[in-house]
Formats: C-alpha cells, sequence, structure tokens
C-alpha cells in the first residue's frame, strides 16, 4: 500500500507508516482487538523492510499510543503510567507511618509482588559498598506487578552484622517495611543516593518483565545511609519504562 502523499513526499517512509496508523488508531480500527497487525503483515501491505515498520511502531511507542508485549505483539496502550516521585516516595512521613513506599508510588491501584529472601554473598560492588567483602548479606528480591503486568523487578542487600533477626530477613517485613525495620534499631536511612541507567534489556531481563527486547529498562541504584553515615541498604531497582514517569521534586 502507498501512503505517501504530495504533504508528506519529503518525510522518511517510517514516518508516512506512523502517520497511516496513528490514523487507523484515532479513527478506532484496532479497537475491538486492540492489537496491530505483525510486523510480517505490516511490512507486506507497505512494501517495505520490518526494520522501517519497526521504526514507525517506535515512533508511536515514543507517543504512549502502543505498547510491546513479549512474545505476543502490539497493542493500544492501556495501561496508566506510575509516577514514581523519587524525593516523595522515600520521606520518612510515609514509611515512618506504617505505609509502604510501593503505595505511595501506585496511589490505590492494586499491586502484588513475589518474594525471595536468603542469605547470600552479594556481589563485589555491592559488598564494597555496604563493607561487608568476603562476608555473606541479607538479600530481598522482589517482582511487583500492577493489573497485571509486572514493572518492576528489586533486590536489596543489608549487612548481616546490621538485620540478623529482624523481620528483614523474612518475607513480609510489616508495616513501613525495611526502612521502618531499620529504624527500630536505630540505623533509619537519613540520606539516599541513586545513580541512574537507561538500556535495553538482557534477555533474562526482558523474560522477567515480560518485555521485548526493544523495550528499555530503568535502572536505579539506591544506597540508603544512617545518620551516622553508615550504608544500611543497596537497592537494584529494573523498571519497565513503559510503565513509569520519573518525577524528581526538589525543595527550594
Amino acid at each position: 500500500m502507498d501512503v505517501t502523499d504530495p504533504a508528506q513526499g519529503k518525510k522518511p517512509r517510517y514516518e508516512q507508516i506512523a502517520d497511516e496508523l496513528r490514523a487507523r488508531i484515532e479513527s478506532g480500527v484496532f479497537d475491538e482487538s486492540r492489537k496491530l497487525p505483525s510486523e510480517r503483515e505490516l511490512s507486506e501491505e507497505f512494501d517495505t523492510a520490518r526494520n522501517t515498520v519497526r521504526d514507525a511502531i517506535q515512533v508511536l511507542r515514543a507517543e504512549d499510543r502502543v505498547e510491546s508485549r513479549g512474545g505476543s505483539g502490539v497493542y493500544l496502550r492501556s495501561f496508566r503510567r506510575i509516577k514514581r516521585d523519587a524525593v516523595d516516595r522515600l520521606a520518612k512521613k510515609h514509611w515512618g507511618a506504617g505505609r509502604a513506599i510501593w503505595d505511595k508510588d501506585l496511589g490505590g491501584r492494586d499491586r502484588g509482588e513475589e518474594v525471595t529472601v536468603k542469605k547470600v554473598v552479594p556481589p563485589d560492588d555491592i559488598a564494597g559498598t555496604l563493607g561487608v567483602r568476603g562476608q555473606k548479606a541479607w538479600m530481598r528480591s522482589r517482582v511487583f506487578q500492577s493489573e497485571g503486568r509486572k514493572i518492576q523487578q528489586a533486590t536489596s542487600w543489608y549487612p548481616v552484622d546490621l538485620v540478623e533477626g529482624t523481620a528483614i530477613t523474612e518475607r513480609d517485613t510489616g508495616p513501613g517495611g525495611s526502612y521502618a525495620r531499620l529504624d527500630e534499631i536505630g540505623h533509619g536511612p537519613s540520606r539516599y543516593r541513586e545513580e541512574i541507567k537507561i538500556r535495553l534489556p538482557l534477555s533474562a531481563e526482558a523474560k522477567t518483565l515480560g518485555i521485548t527486547m526493544t523495550t528499555p529498562v530503568i535502572f536505579i541504584m539506591r544506597t540508603a545511609f544512617d545518620s551516622e553515615g553508615r550504608p544500611v541498604e543497596v537497592n537494584e531497582m529494573m523498571l519497565d519504562s513503559d510503565s513509569y514517569t520519573l518525577i524528581y521534586t526538589f525543595p527550594s
């Protein structure tokens, strides 16, 4: 199918295809199935390479019109992005009052998590940050879900001498989560450092979140420090970039 017209003559082919698909989306062509044709079907229809079709789909993804689901295809977007305010969510007024940081992110939307807790030898960089080289640490690994969608995988490490015997070593950490438990033993977080990277996922990471290999992931490494400056937690988070908007609100 030729989607070129005089007004579009100078547009790249992928933009012309994106324009046509956008028009179909807005006219309701895909409303019933909620799914776009496959890359193969679109490349045949528009008589172009699949890479060109893929670029057109990326335009629509950037506009939040569609989303790619691992092993399934491209669908009209229905999931409302989670607004993650990195500063406010960590405030003691939330976890100190027994509320989960996770609940602050979702604002009442449904949630679920798969939790694994065990004592392990942490990776070298984690061990170095925590000051536990050559020692084991308590690890908490979680896969978070909301509205039937996996949105984040997070793994936290804690020094054994600090958290042994506390609820941090159990699946359910109790009201306020790990930070509330750290506060109870006199090591509550007083400041945080987050390092952020954005890249394409590895195969295992894409499988964990149920996303495609072309969906970027947001990696955040957070270190929490107590009032004496001791690192009390390192948390590595992998977020589905199609599920989140990152917000940073700073005091003046």
